[in-house]
């Protein structure tokens, strides 16, 4: 439970970041209650929460899994590893699949992280503070390094070193940050 806590305040530290604001009581409400975003990354700790409750867990897992796709048109494969501190401002067509994501990660919409196909293991590995732009498109077992940031629209299909950029289709290196 108190991994599942210390996600959560993670996850709220970095809300209030992005947003300017305080982290008061009036901010982690409306967080709950108004911001989808908040919500999206939210049903995935409680997802990993349900999975440790033993004989039901997975089941109950599954079920809430399905209902969060259904929620939020968007989707994180159980079978994914998520850090702490991952901020998801528009939760809307999002495809995260079997992936391990970094701590302090931004994720926009339309992002997509997956497999080349039915064969490809997939398994891309997402570094920390990593921040993955509007339709960026991770395929097949691809690792991004500490701080890269992919490009809007770009299509990802090799490694990108840390701290570099990486835009366009295929995607190249512009630039180091």
């Amino acid at each position: 439970m108190s991994g599942f806590l210390t996600s959560v305040r993670r996850d709220l530290k970095r809300f209030a970041y992005f947003e300017r604001a305080a982290l008061s009581p009036a901010f982690v409400l409306r967080m709950f209650l108004l911001t989808q975003g908040f919500q999206f990354v939210l049903a995935r700790r409680l997802s990993d929460l349900l999975a440790r409750i033993p004989v039901v867990g997975r089941p109950l897992r599954r079920i809430w899994w399905w209902w969060t796709c259904r929620r939020f048109g968007a989707e994180i494969a159980i079978g994914a590893t998520i850090g702490d501190g991952l901020y998801i401002p528009h939760p809307y067509g999002i495809v995260l699949g079997v992936c391990t994501v970094g701590d302090d990660v931004t994720i926009l919409q339309n992002v997509t992280v997956g497999a080349r196909g039915a064969t490809d293991p997939g398994g891309a590995t997402i570094g920390r503070g990593c921040y993955l732009s509007a339709g960026a498109v991770l395929v097949g077992p691809v690792v991004l390094g500490a701080g890269a940031v992919v490009g809007a629209n770009a299509v990802v299909l090799a490694d990108v070193p840390p701290a570099a950029t990486a835009v366009g289709i295929p995607a190249r290196i512009v630039a180091p940050r």
